[in-house]
Formats: structure tokens, C-alpha cells, sequence
């Protein structure tokens, strides 16, 4: 029970803590690219395009290393675990960047797939947890036909 409360805890820390990252780092790119638009004209018509693109990409990234998080500590059903963390983390960031406005259908899938790419962290720490075991394994135990006779 501990292990699980602390797995989540770490996982919704992971996704918060660098969902700040990715937002001063959002901001910065923003700032930079309209200081851009300023002098190249053709950039203008792009930056709703640009802000959804680098928010989600840098979203699904952080929602990655949440996942990957959770599934490291977690002891068992990391996947369950990689769900709570990213729908609570998720929720919390949602909420405090919507405050007065209405839930989007984009917000919606932006969980969704948020929530997929914690899944596809924790099944990335799962494959290359088994690949390190593996790799262990092969290494201390000789094999059958290294003996000649």
C-alpha cells in the first residue's frame, strides 16, 4: 500500500514538475516566435499551429517521463498505477490553467492521449527493465555448449 501511494505521489510530482518546465519553455518559444512573426510576415497566419504543436509535443513528453516514473517505483500493476498518476497530474495542471474558462473537447484529448503516453512510458521502463534482467541473466549463466568435450 505504501509502495503504491508513493509510486502515484511520484509519478503526479514527475508530471507536474516538468509540465512547469514545459510551460516556461512553451512561453520562452512563444516569445521568441512572435518577436519573428514581427519581422517575417509569413509566420504570422502559423502560430496557433505552432503553439498547439509544441505544447503537445511537449505535454505527451512530460506525460512520457510520468509514466516512465511510476512504473519505476511501482512494485506491482504499474500500469494502474501509470494511470492514476497521469489522470490525477493531468486533472491538477488542467485545472489550474483553465481556473474560469470551460472544458474543450481538446482538453479531453489532450488527456487522453496524455494518459496513452504515460502507458507508453511504463511500457517502456517494463521493456528495458526485462532487457536489463535479460542481459544480467545471459552474463552469469554460462551457456550450454561452451563446454567442449
Amino acid at each position: 500500500m505504501l509502495n503504491s501511494i508513493k509510486a502515484i505521489s511520484f509519478g503526479i510530482l514527475t508530471i507536474i514538475i516538468l509540465g512547469l518546465v514545459n510551460q516556461l519553455i512553451l512561453i520562452l518559444s512563444l516569445v521568441a516566435y512572435t518577436e519573428l512573426a514581427k519581422t517575417y510576415s509569413v509566420l504570422q497566419p502559423w502560430s496557433q499551429v505552432f503553439t498547439y504543436a509544441l505544447g503537445a509535443l511537449g505535454y505527451f513528453i512530460v506525460m512520457f517521463f510520468g509514466g516512465l516514473t511510476t512504473s519505476a517505483i511501482a512494485q506491482t500493476h504499474p500500469y494502474i498505477k501509470s494511470i492514476i498518476a497521469a489522470f490525477l497530474g493531468s486533472s491538477f495542471s488542467l485545472y489550474l490553467s483553465l481556473k474560469d474558462e470551460i472544458f474543450t473537447p481538446i482538453a479531453l484529448i489532450f488527456i487522453v492521449f496524455g494518459i496513452l503516453s504515460t502507458l507508453f512510458g511504463c511500457w517502456a521502463w517494463k521493456q528495458w527493465k526485462n532487457k536489463t534482467v535479460q542481459q544480467k541473466y545471459a552474463t552469469t549463466t554460462p551457456s550450454v555448449n561452451t563446454y567442449k568435450s
